[in-house]
C-alpha cells in the first residue's frame, strides 16, 4: 500500500492514518509496515502526520467519523490518506466525497473488495491489495497433505520462517506475495474471475481505465 501510494499517489503533503481496531495486533502491524517505506519521508519533512486515529471494530462508519474528525482539524487540509483496509477506505472516501475530495485524495485499502475495486476504476481509491483466496486455499492444502505425509516444516514446499515487525515471534509460513490492484492493471482481477468488468468498471470512464475500454 506504502510503497503505491509514494509511487502512483503522493510523496508529500500532509498524511492521515486510518488504522484499525485499537485491540487487534494486525492494526499495529500493517501501521508498521506502512512506516517503514514512509518513515525516511516523515524525518525528512516532506510528509507530517496530521491525523492518526484507531477505529473501533474496523467498521466504515467508524472510519468515516475518523475522517470527517480528522477533515475538521485540519481544514481540509489533507493530501493522502492510509486507511489499512478496503471497508474503511468505503468510509473515508464517504467523508471526502462529503467534501468534494473524492478522487484527488489518494486514499489505499487492502482486501480486494468488489466495492474497493470498482473505487479503483472510478478513481475515488488509489489502491487495494488483493491477496486472491483461492490461491491461498490451494497452498494451504498442499501444505496439509506434506505434514499429514510426515514431511516437517521445513520441508514444505516453497516454506520460509516468518518474523513479526518486532522480530519477537518467529514461525514457518508459506509467504505469498500480495497483488497491488490500481486502474493500470485492474485487468488482473478481472482476467481471473475475482469480478466481472461489469461490477468493476460501473461508472467508470473507459478513457482512464485500460480494462474498462
Amino acid at each position: 500500500m506504502a510503497k503505491t501510494m509514494l509511487e502512483k499517489g503522493k510523496k508529500e503533503g500532509n498524511f492521515a492514518f486510518i488504522k484499525g481496531d485499537p485491540g487487534d495486533p494486525n492494526a499495529t502491524f500493517l501501521f508498521n509496515g506502512m512506516m517503514e517505506s514512509i518513515k525516511p519521508l516523515i524525518d525528512a519533512g516532506k510528509i507530517k502526520n496530521v491525523c492518526e486515529t484507531f477505529t473501533d471494530n474496523w467498521k466504515p462508519d467508524n472510519a468515516q467519523k475518523n475522517m470527517e474528525q480528522c477533515l475538521t482539524k485540519t481544514g481540509n487540509k489533507v493530501d493522502a490518506v492510509m486507511s489499512e483496509n478496503d471497508g474503511m477506505a468505503s468510509g473515508v472516501v464517504a467523508a471526502l466525497t462529503a467534501q468534494g475530495m473524492a478522487g484527488s485524495v489518494p486514499v489505499t485499502g487492502q482486501d480486494g473488495d468488489l466495492a474497493a475495486l470498482n473505487r479503483v476504476a472510478l478513481g475515488t481509491q488509489l489502491v487495494s491489495v488483493w491477496k486472491d483466496s483461492r490461491q491461498l486455499g490451494k497452498v494451504a492444502g498442499e501444505a496439509a497433505n506434506a505434514l499429514a505425509e510426515g514431511k516437517k516444516p521445513s520441508e514444505v514446499a516453497n516454506g520460509n520462517t516468518f518474523a513479526d515487525g518486532a522480530k519477537k515471534v518467529k514461525m514457518d509460513a508459506i509467504l505469498i506475495p500480495p497483488q497491488p490492484i490500481t486502474m493500470d492493471n485492474l485487468d488482473l482481477v478481472i482476467k481471473a474471475g475475482w469480478i466481472s468488468k461489469e461490477k468493476a468498471c460501473a461508472g467508470a470512464n473507459p478513457a482512464k481505465v485500460p480494462a474498462c475500454k
